[in-house]
């Protein structure tokens, strides 16, 4: 479920586990980047201000390969990572869209004024960028209102496909009922019953689903630019899953269940 993986409240330090991904753990890189993808995308869309394709999209796989260089050629001198891989994300980007005239954007150590730890913090561009762990900070508390911790919403989330996408679904029925959406922020819960009324599925799948579904309604319901752009492309993402998979699977099935 690399989608949930953003929410994980890692205790290792990002420079400790770069460090490990540097030494050729392939899934701490993996790991890395799956966290850090709405970083990746909104980097992208300040750039070329267009709207970020995952699949099929050139200046997607070029921010990738970069993010990837990032990773390789970071060391603590550089000053915070996600200042030093946005700067390496946007000097490929527009090498790329410069094309062809190939002039580039030297981002060697070489070129201190690049990586300048005062340059980079007094760059709004780079200061957006460092937004995101404070965003991950305030979702976790929106999270513990509900009672729920970012640890059992990563590893009580549901496996299947279908059911996350469900979930997102159910989320986007409770912010455009304004009934239902007072409910759910006054007795801090899903209205399971009359969720599984109005979409004719048990409300034993809304239960088993409902560490989801709250944290979908929080995320897309506050003002959390980056998660919010993260649940939006994992939202793409599971609705072309759940075409492909869902094809002769029963009804019950298909609106929620693991």
């Amino acid at each position: 479920m690399a989608i949930l993986n953003f929410f994980r409240k890692k205790d290792e330090p990002i420079e400790y586990r770069i460090k490990k991904a540097q030494d050729g753990d392939s899934l701490e890189r993996e790991n890395i980047i799956s966290e850090y993808l709405p970083f990746i995308i909104k980097t992208i869309t300040k750039i070329t201000h267009k709207y970020v394709e995952t699949e099929n999209d050139e200046e997607y796989s070029i921010a990738l390969e970069a993010f990837n260089e990032a990773i390789d050629k970071y060391d603590a001198s550089r000053g915070n990572f996600i200042a030093f891989a946005q700067l390496i994300i946007r000097s490929r980007i527009i090498d790329h869209l410069r094309k062809p005239t190939h002039q580039t954007i030297p981002i060697d150590a070489e070129d201190k004024n690049c990586i300048d730890p005062g340059r980079i913090a007094s760059n709004e561009d780079f200061v957006g960028g460092l937004e995101l762990s404070n965003e991950i900070d305030i979702f976790k508390n929106r999270l513990l209102e509900f009672g729920i911790t970012l640890s059992q919403l990563v590893d009580e989330a549901p496996r299947r496909s279908d059911a996350r996408h469900n979930s997102i679904k159910i989320a986007r029925l409770i912010l455009d009922n304004e009934s239902l959406k007072a409910e759910f922020y006054r007795k801090k819960a899903v209205p399971a019953a009359k969720i599984a009324g109005m979409l004719n599925i048990s409300s034993k799948t809304v239960q088993r689903n409902k560490k989801l579904i709250i944290a979908a309604v929080i995320a897309l319901d506050n003002d959390l630019e980056d998660i919010r752009e993260y649940v939006l492309l994992a939202e793409r993402r599971l609705s072309l899953d759940t075409q492909r998979y869902c094809n002769g699977c029963t009804k019950e099935s298909c609106n929620g269940d693991e």
